[in-house]
C-alpha cells in the first residue's frame, strides 16, 4: 500500500489511532520512546562504543521515526478547500 492509498481511506487513520490509544500499546510505545540505547549505557559502556556513536545514535533515530511515522499515520488530515480570490483589481 502506497501513502496515497493511506491517505485516501480516512478509516485507515481512524482505526491506527484508536489501535495506539490502546493502553498496552500506548505504554509500550511510550517505553520505546524513552529508552534509547545511549542513555542505557553507563560510565565506560558509552566510551567503549565512542567509536561506533553512528551506528548507535542511527538505531535510536530510526526507532523514533517508525513511532513517529506511525503517529503521523494516525492523523486525519484535513480536506483541502481551493481559495476563491477575492481581489478584483479595482481600486
Amino acid at each position: 500500500m502506497t501513502h496515497q492509498e493511506w491517505r485516501a481511506n480516512a478509516s485507515l487513520a481512524s482505526e491506527l489511532k484508536q489501535a495506539l490509544e490502546i493502553p498496552a500499546v500506548k505504554a509500550a510505545l511510550d517505553i520505546l520512546e524513552r529508552q534509547t540505547m545511549a542513555s542505557t549505557l553507563s560510565g565506560n559502556g558509552l566510551l567503549q562504543l565512542a567509536d561506533k556513536a553512528i551506528l548507535l545514535f542511527g538505531y535510536d533515530a530510526g526507532r523514533y521515526s517508525v513511532i513517529s511515522d506511525l503517529q503521523n499515520l494516525a492523523t486525519i488530515p484535513e480536506e483541502m478547500h481551493e481559495i476563491v480570490p477575492s481581489y478584483k483589481g479595482e481600486f
